[in-house]
């Protein structure tokens, strides 16, 4: 092989690997920053965990004050969820007459796929592996 084709295709293979590697990153990147909100359930334990209560005392009161917010974050959550699944279910009802099927089809497929980030809480395996220190 002479040496000007040896130094493309090692360029050429350098390249693809470092677009490779990018793309791969950037996908890793972007769905770390896109994850699910997680669970309001873990608003107790990671909310007590950063105020580190002094004393049990103390760690009793707070976690009653996070406990009883926790619930109202849930039933907030699941109100928004619940407009925002009719808000989408809506603009797809008035949309449709005027889109051709391929069209539509691919704003099914974007509305599925938005509805399974936001769908119910799922547990991830990454917590189903933490340990539960006596939080809700």
């Amino acid at each position: 092989m002479r040496e000007r084709t040896k130094g493309a295709l090692i360029l050429f293979s350098t390249l693809l690997i470092g677009v490779l590697l990018g793309a791969l990153l950037s996908g890793w990147f972007v769905r770390d920053r896109l994850r699910p909100i997680p669970h309001p359930r873990h608003f107790v334990r990671s909310t007590e965990r950063l105020i580190a209560p002094q004393d049990e005392e103390q760690r009793q009161a707070v976690r009653a004050v996070l406990r009883r917010y926790a619930a109202k974050l849930r039933a907030l959550d699941a109100k928004h969820r619940e407009a925002l699944k009719e808000q989408m279910d809506a603009s797809r009802t008035e949309l449709a007459p005027l889109l051709s099927e391929e069209q539509l089809r691919r704003l099914d497929r974007r509305q599925r796929r938005f509805g399974e980030l936001m769908g119910p809480w799922r547990e991830r395996q990454r917590h189903k592996k933490m340990k539960t220190h006596g939080n809700e």
